[in-house]
Formats: structure tokens, sequence, C-alpha cells
């Protein structure tokens, strides 16, 4: 009978796991396509990593379906605070639990390469690998992460069904996970934090889910990052340090119920044509704990910029808290929300906390924005006389 099931300790490996867990992997895997020869019995393989510590010099390439690699818990710990501390009393000062040491001596840049070099029309899209429960740490970092060292943990380069992050931890990465061309991904449960970019959805992706995540970028990067996505749901996550989603050429997406903490403007940038998307029930506080690091954007870019038609920015709180001498330019009054261009947009039902002081700014080439009960007359800001206001009773 054909194995599926996979220990890294106690495969018959050239080399020992915790010596070079990538190469392993690799071996399991020349296995399993090995084995697994026809195209109706390809059942793919389950590959477990312990608890432990394991070194990655070799990079890890999946190129067929149905593989899972799963570990024993995420094993988090913030190696920025273990590194501006004082550790001597400390119990540990490594991740634990399945804990992935990013060392490449290969050349390449990513712990996980997820890639067919045939085209989809001509092998078929890769589908349903998942990685689960295990830690990818790249050692050592320094702020912004971004380029940074070019570490990658999970990169699945080729257009995808079905794949599954769950349960991941991610820390000291220039980018903690790459999704090209994802369909139907689901993103959930992950602690990705100290990383220059949490999330990025390259090429064209449709209905990715990223749910219930705790993810902590710097202010080189974003948490989320998506280009021509089509129906991306985030929803549920806690989006910290520069908490933000950036949107760009994405339509019917769905921002809903997460809490944003940003030190900067740009919580959520919708670039370009994006349209037909939904911003509701969200939390947003902007706080100034890192003034002297700058992401670009000036207190005018709005903590929400909407760019595109129809969209809908409806039942969010705005929690503004930045003192007026750390504003940007000097004693700014801060966009909430700017609509920089397109048509029909809809600001309803928002409310703005933390300062009296703030502007809803509409931008001169857009065309029939609505602002509904969101904040009063005297604070929306328009270069344009195509637009309707109802202010708060």
């Amino acid at each position: 009978m054909t194995t599926t099931v996979y220990d890294v300790t106690t495969f018959p490996a050239s080399v020992p796991a915790t010596t070079d867990i990538g190469r392993v992997i690799n071996e399991i895997l020349a296995q399993v396509h090995a084995e697994q020869t026809s195209q109706t019995t390809r059942p793919g393989a389950v590959i477990y990593i312990p608890p432990g510590h394991y070194d990655l010099l070799t990079r890890v390439v999946i190129d067929i379906s149905y593989v899972q690699i799963k570990g024993s818990g995420h094993g988090f710990q913030s190696l920025a605070i273990r590194d501006e501390s004082d550790t001597t009393g400390w119990v540990d000062t490594l991740p634990g639990a399945s804990h992935i040491r990013v060392l490449n001596t290969d050349g390449a840049l990513e712990a996980f390469l997820v890639k067919r070099d045939a085209s989809p029309s001509q092998a078929g899209r890769i589908n349903s690998v998942e990685f689960r429960d295990f830690i990818i740490d790249g050692v050592e970092a320094s702020k912004p992460y971004l380029p940074g060292s070019g570490k990658i943990g999970i990169n699945v380069a080729s257009d995808s069904d079905s794949v599954r992050i769950e349960g991941m931890g991610f820390v000291y990465l220039s980018t903690a996970m790459v999704l090209r061309g994802a369909d139907a991904a689901w993103v959930t449960g992950n602690f990705a934090a100290e990383c220059g970019s949490c999330l990025e959805l390259t090429g064209a992706s449709q209905v990715v889910r990223v749910t219930n995540n705790s993810l902590i970028s710097a202010w080189a990067g974003a948490c989320v990052r998506a280009e021509h996505a089509e129906g991306l749901l985030v929803e549920g996550n806690t989006l910290v340090w520069h908490g933000s989603v950036h949107l760009s050429e994405c339509s019917r997406c769905s921002i809903a119920s997460n809490k944003f903490v940003s030190s900067w403007p740009g919580m959520v940038w919708m670039e370009g044509a994006c349209d037909e998307n939904l911003i509701t029930g969200n939390l947003f506080t902007r706080v100034d704990t890192e003034s002297s690091n700058d992401n670009g954007h000036d207190d005018l870019f709005g903590m929400l910029q909407c760019s595109g038609t129809d969209n809908l920015v409806s039942s969010n709180l705005f929690s503004y808290r930045v003192d007026a001498g750390l504003r940007r330019p000097a004693s700014a009054i801060p966009t909430i929300v700017l609509v920089k261009s397109g048509a029909d947009n809809v600001i309803m039902g928002n409310h703005v906390c933390g300062t009296d002081d703030y502007r809803i700014v509409l931008d001169q080439s857009t065309t029939g924005t609505r602002i509904v009960h969101s904040v009063p007359q005297t604070a929306v800001e328009a270069y344009t006389q195509d637009y309707v206001c109802v202010p708060m009773p």
C-alpha cells in the first residue's frame, strides 16, 4: 500500500530533520512523486513536524496537489521584544512548538515554494495544499523588515485552488505569505508579526477568505495587500502597528468586522479602479507611537482612501488619537475618509471620535458621492459640487 503519512523525524532521509528540514521534506515529496504516478490515484500526503527546533537550509518546493504539512502549534514569540530586552531571567528565548528557522544556504528566499513549471492549461492548477500549525522564523531582521532580508515564509507562485494556511506563526520575514492567482484560498487563524508585509495576493485572485488572523506589519508594507482581487473577504482580523488593507483594482470585496490599529494613515487604501466594495463594521484606531518613521502618507491621505465606483463605507467607527503637534503636515486637519476618484460612492452611518476637528474630503473628479448620517456638514471638504450630504441629525 502506498505510504501517505510521514514524520520528518522518522523518515529515512539523507540528513536529520533538525539539520535541514527543507531537504528532508523535499525527499519525502520525491517519494510521493515516485509512488503516486497515475492521474486517478494521487491522494497526496500528510507530512508531520513534531515539536522541536528545525533548521531549514534548503527551500521546500511543492509541485503536487493534496499535500498537508502540519505541526503541533504556531509557537509564536515576539523576537523584536526579545531583541530589545534584557533576557537574562527569561524562561525561553526562542519560538516553540514546531519551529522552523529559515537559514537558506541554497540562495533561495522562500522557506516553502508552491510552484508547477507547466502552465495551468497544460498541467492543471495545484489543488488543496495546506500549511497548518507550525512557525516559520526568519531568525534575524531589522525594522521595517521590507525589503530587509527578502525572506518569504510561504510563496504560492502558481495558480492554485483551495490552498489553506491555518494556525501558522510567522516572524522576522520580509513577507510572511504570498499567493499568486489564488482561487478559494483560506488564510485563517494565523499569527504573523514583525514582518514587512503579512499577506500579499498577487495576480488575479478570487473568493479568498482572510479571517480571524492577528497580522502585525511594519510601516513599509501592509497587513493585507491584494491586486485584481474579486470577492475577497477580510473579516474578524486584528490588524496592528501599520494595521492596513491595500486593495489595488479590486472588486466586490468585503472588509468587515476587523480591528485596525495604526501609527500611519492609509488603513484601508482602495487604489485605482476599485468597484463595488463593502467596508463595514470595522473599528479604526489611529495613533502615533512612531512619528519618526514615515510610510509616505501624511494626515491628508485619509485613514481610509477610496477610489472607484459604487463602494459602500458604512457603520465603521473611526477613532483618531494623534496629538496636533505630531500631525503631518504640521497642524493639519486630519482627513478621515478621502474619496479620491470615482462615482456613486456612499459613506453612511459611520462615527468619528477622538477629535472634533476632522474632514471627509471629496476630490474634484468625484461624482455622485453620498454622505449620509456620518458627519456634520462642516466636516465635509468638497472640491466638487456633484455630491449629496445628509448631515448627522
